[in-house]
């Protein structure tokens, strides 16, 4: 017997002692693994055991670089090719994910849930109609596929779509019953639909049965309260929406709960920029070097504020391109809005360094699709007034569209919706926090205002919903762009595009006045909060009461 055929025969006898320990002794199957990769043995199976126990320490750095190494031992294992595709994602390093589950779809056309997860890491990236068809795909492949069939009547019930959204949900029911995002997505649909009072008994008893103060929960209880708003108990539905964030609030208050919040940042932004007297430096010049789009335009203001519907609104344009809420300044703010020397730096660019971080924004904006060339391009994304400083010094040139709206109804809007948690929709999970920051970004906004060369047109929410065509075609001459018929039918396109923003199913209505006002229902939960607004309620010329 040669050694060649020993070491087959070790082999062999180690991944029968791991099948064996696997299901009930992980622990005792890594350490199989790892004393046969000691030996320097080879084999998928050795490292596959190792990232699965590394995945259960939630260790999945590790895991990745064993699924790494098996998939070299084992390039069209297509279990292999889909768990290291998981593992990317859990690592957020989704683009790698998609790829690795691109080529187990190559090795296994037919096999239902690598669609399914790779439609998942679409969506997150926000390739949002990639991801149906990956999910179309995965029900066209296995017709009761729950997850699939249940994601899909979310997002129609996102959508609006709720005759699709209930056929979807009644599906992933039956094949998996009382699964909770189909009954969530028949909430929706119910809410839609204007039954309110359907929606609350689902909703009630969807609840009762649930003990975890999850994500789900939280979901449930933002979609309760709005039954309880449909039925103007507006008492109850706030303080739905207080459960429904207090839940939130605990879940994510490690990640954004610390001293890198939002709010901290901008106190110390507005005392760099205040020290900085940026109001001093002489306006940098356009790059001819560098030319991008026949204009440049960023509409931002603070979430909630009607953003999402200007940028829809621009977008019908045949002449318009845009790009919704991505973090095209994120490394260049990261750089030169962190610090006091970093201020004092962008300050000083010379042209060259100038052009060298235009030229990252741009490659940001074609990473993320947009094709601005020869068009007049519209960078949406609210929190970009945080980054003003920078885009007064990057493009001068540009023009700012700066959203207003009642700052009750902006910080009741804020605080009502399910907003995905992040840094900065964290700082909307209590009333307070959300007035303080309302607060800090338009005194930051104010100082930015009346130092830096800004080409700035203000847009009220309320006058674009009250007197539309005069209200866009202000803001078109001012951007530079002719008025368009398209822009008057603008959410007959939108319901043909994907809106990223929270928005998107108020944006798909069309233009509807019952979003104004609407903090006079709640003004006895609101009035804790008036000192952090009073000042922007005067200052953007709003009635007190």
């Amino acid at each position: 017997m040669t050694a060649a055929t020993d070491r087959q025969d070790e082999t062999q006898a180690h991944i029968r002692e791991i099948a064996a320990a696997a299901l009930s002794d992980l622990d005792r199957a890594n350490s199989i693994a790892s004393l046969a990769l000691s030996k320097g043995l080879r084999h998928p199976a050795f490292h596959s055991t190792r990232a699965l126990w590394f995945q259960r320490q939630n260790r999945h750095a590790e895991a990745v670089a064993e699924f790494e190494q098996a998939v070299a031992i084992a390039p069209r294992d297509v279990n292999l090719l889909t768990a290291l595709g998981a593992s990317l994602v859990r690592l957020n390093r989704l683009s790698e994910g998609i790829a690795a589950f691109d080529a187990a779809i190559a090795v296994a056309p037919a096999r239902s849930q690598t669609y399914y997860n790779k439609g998942c890491a679409l969506a997150a990236v926000g390739e949002q109609g990639a991801a149906l068809r990956c999910y179309e795909r995965t029900i066209a492949l296995q017709p009761n596929h729950a997850d699939a069939l249940s994601t899909l009547a979310a997002t129609a019930a996102r959508n609006g779509e709720t005759k699709k959204a209930r056929a979807f949900a009644d599906r992933a029911l039956r094949a998996r019953p009382g699964d909770p995002t189909a009954v969530i997505a028949l909430a929706m649909s119910d809410l839609h639909a204007r039954e309110f009072a359907r929606a609350e008994q689902r909703l009630d008893a969807f609840l009762a049965e649930m003990r975890a103060k999850d994500q789900t929960r939280a979901l449930a209880l933002g979609l309760l309260g709005d039954a309880l708003d449909g039925q103007d108990r507006t008492a109850a539905a706030f303080e739905a929406y207080s459960e429904k964030n207090r839940i939130l609030r605990g879940l994510h208050k490690v990640r954004f709960g610390g001293t890198a919040r939002p709010l901290n940042f901008v106190e110390r932004l507005t005392g760099y920029v205040e020290q900085a007297a940026p109001g001093r430096w002489n306006k940098a010049r356009s790059s001819s070097a560098l030319p991008r789009s026949q204009q440049h335009v960023f509409l931002l203001g603070f979430m909630r504020s009607g953003t999402t519907l200007l940028e829809q609104v621009l977008a019908s344009h045949p002449d318009v391109e845009d790009l919704e809420e991505r973090e095209t300044l994120r490394e260049l703010s990261a750089v030169y809005l962190g610090s006091a020397a970093g201020l004092k730096e962008l300050s000083s660019l010379s042209e060259p360094l100038l052009d060298r971080a235009r030229d990252n924004y741009w490659q940001r904006v074609r990473a993320f699709g947009a094709k601005p060339e020869g068009k007049i391009f519209v960078d949406k994304q609210p929190f970009n007034t945080l980054n003003l400083f920078l885009i007064a010094r990057l493009f001068p040139d540009a023009k700012i569209v700066f959203a207003v709206r009642d700052p009750r109804d902006v910080v009741l809007s804020c605080f009502r919706r399910h907003l995905e948690v992040k840094p900065t929709t964290f700082e909307m999970l209590t009333l307070t926090d959300a007035a303080r920051f309302y607060d800090r970004v338009m005194h930051l906004a104010e100082i930015y205002r009346s130092t830096l060369p800004l080409d700035l047109l203000e847009c009220r929410y309320e006058h674009l919903v009250s007197d539309f065509e005069s209200c866009v075609r202000s803001t078109c001459a001012f951007i530079g762009m002719n008025w368009n018929e398209a822009m008057r039918d603008f959410d007959r396109s939108t319901r043909e595009r994907v809106v990223r923003s929270p928005s998107a199913h108020q944006v798909r209505l069309g233009l509807y006045s019952q979003a104004i006002g609407q903090w006079r229902r709640y003004e006895k939960e609101l009035s804790p909060i008036i000192p952090f607004l009073q000042p922007w309620i005067e200052r953007f010329g709003y009635p007190l009461h």
